[in-house]
């Protein structure tokens, strides 16, 4: 009678095919999930740089707002506005209106053909 080795459970086990693709199937699982973690937190870190910028930003249209705001609520503005839209002035001020003479039309394009021509050659 041939004897053999008596060898425990979790050592054949250990060295048994089975145990071999169970443990390489659980390390890609694990390699998988582990680039996706990392592949998330990247697409994660790139939403708080984007973000950060837009802070950035808004942050400044908000301080040239305010400055805006504080300009239209001073009196130097009020009163440029009353002059501009509603021809409104001072006491003892005149208003003077400024027409449009008619040699401020633009000239068409003959004229202009022969104002160059002038020019250079004579």
């Amino acid at each position: 009678m041939v004897q053999r080795k008596k060898t425990s459970f979790f050592r054949s086990l250990f060295y048994s095919s089975f145990f071999t693709i169970i443990l390489f199937i659980f390390l890609i699982l694990i390699s998988v999930s582990f680039i996706k973690t990392l592949s998330r937190s990247n697409e994660i870190k790139k939403r708080v740089d984007t973000l950060e910028i837009e802070i950035k930003k808004l942050e400044s249209d908000k301080v040239n707002f305010l400055g805006t705001i504080e300009y239209l609520k001073t009196d130097f503005y009020k009163e440029k506005e009353a002059r501009e839209k509603f021809g409104l002035q001072k006491p003892g001020e005149k208003a003077v209106v400024i027409l449009p003479s008619e040699e401020a039309k633009p000239p068409t394009e003959e004229q202009n053909i022969t104002k160059w021509w002038q020019f250079l050659f004579k």
